[in-house]
């Protein structure tokens, strides 16, 4: 047994009926907890360890780690769960509590949803046991207990130098109140939110907007606030990929906000870097954005991001409107099965063709997700055929602007480019609009180039999320197609 600083004192445990399993956790752990009658927090403790706190004279309150009310990343086919922990006991008891334990942490649990909830509820100078699970492996990030305890000590919890030997036990004691209060995203911080997004903006953030980003398992976020008003947001979509042939997800980065009043805190310990930390190390490490140039400045300087690829934009001149001789295009609506069953086997063509890069899933519920579902903005989604055949040989999407037509995204082999950007150019023409342009990545620059398109210089670049040093990023080294339709803000 240990003591901890002189502080804790050691407690003698008769025999009893209770568990082995039981009787092993509480023996390990009573040399590092304060005395009774001391409040604890038991977290995924067993009835049977809570009960035998209990009755040697500790004042305990218990909730599980898992539980199905408090997912903080929906699983898909893609992804596993990552479950958040909400304490429900009554607001009157924060910052109550002497300690916390916490058994069986995993790469389950959403680290910094835990630790924001033990930084609410436990004094300062209070001490959390916790035991981990699945030490240093991880469906996804490596090394994944490294960054629990990272975030712990940026939510306030310095890691002792105390270990419980053959018992896995690792001890945190609270510490002052950091400067900056971080937290997982909940449905409750949207008002600040917006609040936040005007003053860095501009504009308003419409709540409609929001939950088509981040509602219903579509992203998360991680928000800092400063004297209990929301400073920063670092937040991402996740988006499904083939990466190199295979179905994978990454982490989208968007809505990345510092108040005016926080920027001149641009250091390796200011609210940019600590939420973009923090995101990395739960939701990474694959991940892209699209930065403006000072945003990527920064960033690379911090370490958190490095280049993988550049925007280029491709312009066009209206063509002629008549109807073209070898194909024609129809518009696509929601909801319409005529329509999925066209656009599926264009996706897997386009796959395909792109099996060496990295491409973002455009099946069909991506397409009503990002076009049809969008609640601002309007597009054309267009399936383009063979007039003689009637084979389906893409899908085009664009939307008409004032002074131009943007062509937001390409579905379909590679093969039938030249077609498709020809019916776009025939749209523009016809809807009076005086030129067509897209985004492309540069490393998928030249077919655009050969239907007659002129290169524009845009300042976008693509980075991939470096902070954790893990090697898979590197795959993303030019090997993007990405369009204006793979953004957040078109």
């Amino acid at each position: 047994m240990l003591s901890f600083a002189g502080e804790m004192a050691m407690t003698t445990v008769e025999p009893t009926a209770f568990s082995t399993e039981s009787q092993m956790l509480v023996l390990s752990l009573l040399g590092l907890l304060p005395v009774v009658p001391a409040r604890l927090l038991l977290v995924g403790v067993t009835d049977a360890s809570a009960a035998q706190f209990e009755a040697l004279g500790y004042q305990v309150c218990g909730f599980s780690l898992h539980s199905v009310r408090g997912l903080a990343q929906w699983p898909t086919p893609t992804r596993g769960a990552i479950y958040q922990c909400d304490v429900p006991i009554p607001e009157t008891d924060a910052a109550s509590f002497d300690a916390a334990v916490v058994v069986g942490l995993s790469a389950e649990i959403h680290p910094l949803a835990l630790w924001d909830q033990l930084a609410h509820w436990l004094k300062t100078d209070a001490i959390v046991a916790l035991t981990a699970s699945q030490l240093d492996t991880s469906r996804r990030i490596q090394h994944w207990f490294q960054y629990v305890e990272s975030i712990g000590a940026r939510c306030g919890f310095t890691a002792q130098n105390v270990t419980s030997p053959g018992d896995n036990v690792y001890l945190f004691r609270r510490t002052a109140l950091p400067r900056w209060q971080l937290r997982h995203v909940r449905t409750r911080d949207f008002a600040e939110i917006a609040t936040l997004f005007h003053e860095v903006f501009g504009h308003p953030l419409s709540r409609a907007l929001w939950d088509w980003k981040y509602a219903k398992g579509h992203g998360n976020a991680v928000v800092a606030a400063r004297n209990g008003a929301l400073i920063a947001h670092y937040g991402g979509m996740y988006r499904d990929v083939m990466l190199c042939g295979h179905l994978d997800w990454v982490f989208q980065i968007c809505d990345v906000m510092v108040h005016p009043q926080e920027r001149g805190v641009m250091t390796r310990q200011g609210p940019f870097l600590l939420t973009a930390a923090c995101s990395a190390e739960i939701y990474g490490p694959l991940g892209f954005g699209f930065p403006n140039a000072r945003a990527m400045l920064v960033a690379a300087k911090m370490g958190l991001y490095s280049e993988v690829g550049q925007m280029a934009e491709v312009r066009w001149q209206p063509a002629t409107p008549r109807a073209r001789l070898r194909t024609r295009v129809a518009a696509l609506a929601r909801g319409n099965a005529a329509g999925q069953a066209l656009v599926e086997p264009l996706w897997v063509a386009m796959a395909q063709d792109l099996r060496n890069g990295v491409v973002g899933v455009r099946d069909w519920a991506y397409l009503e997700h990002r076009y049809f579902s969008h609640p601002h903005n309007q597009y054309d989604v267009l399936a383009v055929t063979s007039r003689f055949t009637g084979k389906s040989l893409g899908v085009l999407v664009v939307r008409r602007l004032e002074a131009s037509c943007e062509l937001l995204d390409v579905i379909g082999p590679l093969a039938s480019l030249p077609m498709l950007i020809d019916q776009a150019r025939r749209l523009t023409a016809l809807w009076g609009l005086p030129y067509l342009y897209c985004w492309i990545t540069k490393n998928y620059l030249p077919p655009f180039l050969a239907c007659a398109g002129k290169e524009e210089i845009i300042n976008v670049t693509i980075p991939t999320s470096c902070w954790t040093n893990d090697p898979r990023a590197e795959v993303f080294k030019d090997k993007w197609w990405l369009m204006s339709g793979d953004t957040d803000f078109r």
